[in-house]
């Protein structure tokens, strides 16, 4: 893998070497190569696609002026093509007066991206295999209405190269599978969910997830209205709390604090959670799904204490934030693709454990609460200024008295979201990898439900 790495090296560096030609003060190349696997399936409808996926990112400046494109390509004409048009681009535009210049190295690189040889192996024909089982074992299920796979697999590269002395690479693997099942018993519909994420391969958890989602379905054709609004305790599961963490990283955000559109302007060494509360942001984390070298300006990826019990430690930096307030970046530079710029935003996030206990213990702990799990729907409609949340879920379990009465039909729960942090006071020890770290179960208390 590291001839990947280097030939991708090689062509930035070839680019780099005509700044001159290019008549631009400094350029970076941001290059990205992947062989990527993709197959979803709805019922007996199967469409699938595989090859490779390769693009690269430009970033020229002429003084303050600051110009990107990118390419569809890591042919060096094409590459250079894209540079001319963004040294041209340049020229034209408006001075960004924020802008000091583009990224400086920093030392201090630490652990590469889990790289899976197995995973990297498996060729299109045996992950359509493997497909062809998952949807084969779905439908020893009985009651079955419906159902949903999306697996995705991907083997990529990366490397950033630029003219003040960028010039750093790396490699990894990624697996994920969504399962989603509808039971129908009579008029009755229940829905099951898992999912499987990793850096690795694992054929048990990946078969793992129909008997779960199976069994959340199954409890789902038993479930009951919860007797009137309530206020009480939630108990928030790995993949609902992934989903609900987005305004936090937000407004923690360094860009969002000096465009003053976030909650936390002026809070650093102030409290903003619940003191039995710490949140870390691990670009290190051995088996996060973020986990590089470096972030996405070639940065070392670091590992920060963002809250620590309760109180706000730090903002995430990029470049071009950091260098605003002559600071260094936190390594949090992150682009959605090659065809983006890069802004700040969270690499691994990992909630520290309050008890050794898991959901099992913690749920005896409980007097009067609602389990939470599957899908938080509403989850992207949080106001992260304002901090109004609402979100509903279809596969929530009631607890009194230290057990789990009865499943519960759709149920929903509002909070303010700054109160919800405040009222965060349980972490217990079953982390799991979800989409944005690695994530334990939590409780919130009072929470309101309807």
């Amino acid at each position: 893998m590291n001839e990947r790495i280097n030939k991708l090296i090689n062509i930035g560096e070839k680019i780099v070497s005509k700044r001159d030609e290019l008549n631009v003060d400094d350029i970076e190349i941001y290059l990205y190569e992947a062989d990527v696997f993709n197959s979803i399936v709805i019922n007996n409808y199967v469409t699938s696609q595989s090859g490779v996926d390769a693009g690269v990112g430009i970033r020229v400046s002429i003084g303050k002026k600051v110009a990107f494109t990118s390419v569809s390509s890591i042919a060096e004409e094409r590459i250079l093509e894209a540079a001319k048009l963004a040294g041209k681009i340049a020229k034209v535009k408006e001075e960004d007066p924020n802008f000091t210049h583009l990224p400086d190295p920093m030392r201090g690189y630490e652990r590469h991206g889990i790289f899976d040889a197995e995973l990297a192996s498996l060729n299109p024909e045996e992950l359509a295999d493997y497909v062809s089982k998952l949807v084969q074992e779905s439908k020893r299920i009985q009651n079955l209405k419906k159902m949903s796979l999306h697996l995705t697999k991907g083997s990529y590269t990366y490397a950033v190269v630029s003219s003040r002395g960028v010039n750093v690479g790396d490699y990894g693997t990624m697996i994920s599978t969504w399962y989603e099942i509808d039971l129908k018993r009579n008029d009755k519909i229940g829905k099951g969910i898992d999912f499987y994420i990793s850096r690795k391969f694992d054929e048990e958890a990946l078969f793992s997830t129909i008997p779960k989602a199976e069994a959340m379905a199954r409890e789902g054709l038993e479930a009951k209205k919860i007797a009137g609004p309530l206020k009480c305790d939630a108990v928030i599961d790995p993949m609902i709390l992934s989903s609900i963490l987005w305004p936090l990283v937000y407004n923690v955000s360094a860009l969002a604090v000096q465009e003053q559109r976030s909650r936390f302007i002026g809070m650093i060494d102030k409290q903003v959670a619940n003191p039995n509360l710490t949140i870390l942001d691990d670009g290190t984390l051995p088996d996060g799904l973020s986990t590089n070298i470096s972030d996405d300006e070639g940065i070392p990826m670091q590992r920060k204490v963002i809250i620590d019990r309760g109180i706000l430690k730090t903002y995430l930096y990029d470049t071009y934030t950091a260098y605003r307030e002559n600071r260094p970046s936190t390594g949090n530079a992150k682009r959605r693709d090659y065809k983006s710029q890069p802004s700040p935003s969270q690499t691994n996030l990992v909630i520290e454990s309050t008890t050794s206990k898991k959901l099992e213990d913690i749920i005896r702990e409980i007097d009067k609460g609602i389990l939470l799990r599957g899908i938080a729907m509403g989850s992207h409609l949080i106001d992260p200024i304002k901090g109004s949340m609402a979100i509903t879920c279809l596969n929530a379990l009631y607890i009194e008295g230290g057990e789990v009465r009865y499943p519960i039909e759709a149920v929903s729960m509002s909070a303010d979201y700054f109160e919800f942090l405040r009222n965060m006071d349980t972490a217990g020890s079953d982390h799991r990898i979800t989409p944005v770290g690695k994530l334990p179960t939590v409780v919130v208390r009072n929470v309101f439900f309807s």
